[in-house]
């Protein structure tokens, strides 16, 4: 809304909101103001001020945040010119208008915005509907969806591996198919099935459609079934890889 706002596109802008209204309805969705001393925020913040009282829909303020306490900017100033591989004294490089973008307590939130206490309270409001329970201990993966006639995720990996198998290895390469069954049973006891399905389907996409994706790197390099799925193009065992570096039961259980 802000892009299309800034533009001058004030009806395209009114209609972004209006499919966000629809969908989380007027008493979960709400308009986002701030205050860094911006000009783009006045024209912003006015126009997003005229949509909530025309729909009625609570506004919140909030501020970008880039750094916890004040006096960090100077170091996240400097960080910003090594991404930006800016010279400090660039009078024209990337830059923050001011440094403000920090944490800020509610009183100086107040102070920023003086006659807004609903949209200091919203924040909140929001918080407080907030409620996510983090389960520790267990992989928390999406449902990889099984072709047909195939029953378990363990069981379509494997044939996948056994699929690509002959275009990796000659069918006598005892050496190949001790290290597949090994790695197989590690990920099989560790419930990693679904995580290979997952980045083979998404991998395998890419290749298919002539997205640029690299031969493979970290320690996932080292298993021998993300190179039969084709998740990587290195061959482990050419260059003596080890599969524990990606995965080893022994760091569950000594966790």
């Amino acid at each position: 809304m802000p892009k299309h706002i800034l533009r001058g596109e004030l009806e395209t802008a009114e209609q972004v909101m209006q499919e966000y209204l629809n969908i989380f309805g007027k008493d979960h969705y709400f308009l986002e103001i701030q205050n860094h001393d911006l000009p783009e925020e006045k024209i912003v913040d006015e126009q997003l001020r005229k949509l909530a009282a025309k729909y009625g829909i609570g506004l919140v303020a909030t501020n970008d945040l880039h750094y916890v306490r004040r006096e960090d900017a100077a170091g996240q100033d400097i960080l910003l010119c090594i991404q930006t591989n800016a010279q400090y004294t660039d009078p024209h490089r990337m830059r923050f208008n001011n440094d403000m973008y920090y944490l800020k307590s509610r009183q100086e939130m107040a102070e920023r915005f003086p006659d807004d206490v609903d949209a200091l309270n919203n924040t909140l409001k929001i918080a407080q509907r907030c409620n996510v329970t983090l389960e520790f201990g267990h992989l928390l993966l999406p449902e990889f969806p099984l072709p047909a006639g195939t029953t378990s995720m363990d069981d379509y990996l494997r044939h996948l591996c056994e699929t690509g198998y002959p275009s990796r290895y000659a069918a006598e390469d005892v050496k190949a198919k001790e290290r597949l069954e090994y790695e197989l049973g590690i990920i099989k006891q560790m419930g990693y099935s679904g995580y290979f399905l997952i980045v083979w389907d998404f991998i395998n996409y890419c290749r298919q459609n002539d997205i640029p994706v690299g031969p493979g790197r970290g320690s996932a390099a080292g298993s021998i079934v993300a190179y039969l799925t084709g998740i990587t193009n290195i061959d482990p065992l050419k260059y003596n890889l080890i599969f524990e570096r990606f995965l080893n039961p022994e760091r569950i259980k000594h966790a």
